[in-house]
């Protein structure tokens, strides 16, 4: 889903996507698989390059713990605060690779800043990324958040050493004569 920036009025525009609206359910398809999702956002523009997007993201991803290997529901509640700004051209000698989105820190808030090229800004790339970035690189279930009697996760399974054949028991058989 790509919107037109230089379609945004003044005062802002709100989006409201869901799996009715339908506009996100093939980009999504593969983190979400059939789970529901609500996204609200609000694009504003700063001036006449530079636009702010606020809101809400709420859905779940299809995940498999890595601890159990069951089948579950991650659930991604991520409040998004991005500044868009025009790609940079790189000049003849530029030599580096860069990323078009980059991070600020405030005392209080996270705000991102991620570029647009042709006044167009894809909605869809951004939301996939931001849903997908929120997934832990170890994901585990409610079943493995909460042990047993309140003991840490640990796995103490003893593994077997392989015994590996003596190379000289071969000559205890042999006879000289």
């Amino acid at each position: 889903m790509k919107i037109k920036l230089n379609e945004i009025p003044e005062d802002g525009r709100q989006y409201s996507l869901n799996r009715e609206t339908a506009e996100l359910n093939g980009t999504l398809e593969d983190l979400i698989s059939q789970n529901d999702y609500k996204i609200s956002l609000d694009i504003r523009p700063l001036n006449s390059r530079d636009f702010t997007v606020n809101g809400q993201v709420s859905t779940k991803t299809h995940e498999q713990c890595s601890r159990c290997g069951q089948d579950f529901n991650f659930g991604v509640e991520k409040t998004i605060r991005e500044i868009l700004i025009p790609t940079q051209e790189q000049g003849r000698t530029g030599k580096y690779a860069k990323s078009a989105s980059h991070h600020v820190t405030d005392a209080d808030e996270e705000v991102s800043v991620t570029e647009y090229s042709k006044q167009q800004f894809d909605l869809g790339e951004f939301l996939h990324e931001a849903i997908a970035l929120e997934v832990p690189f170890n994901p585990f279930c409610d079943d493995c958040l909460q042990p047993e009697n309140n003991k840490a996760f640990i796995y103490d399974e003893k593994m077997g050493e392989e015994q590996k054949p003596n190379p000289f028991s071969a000559l205890k058989g042999i006879k000289i004569d």
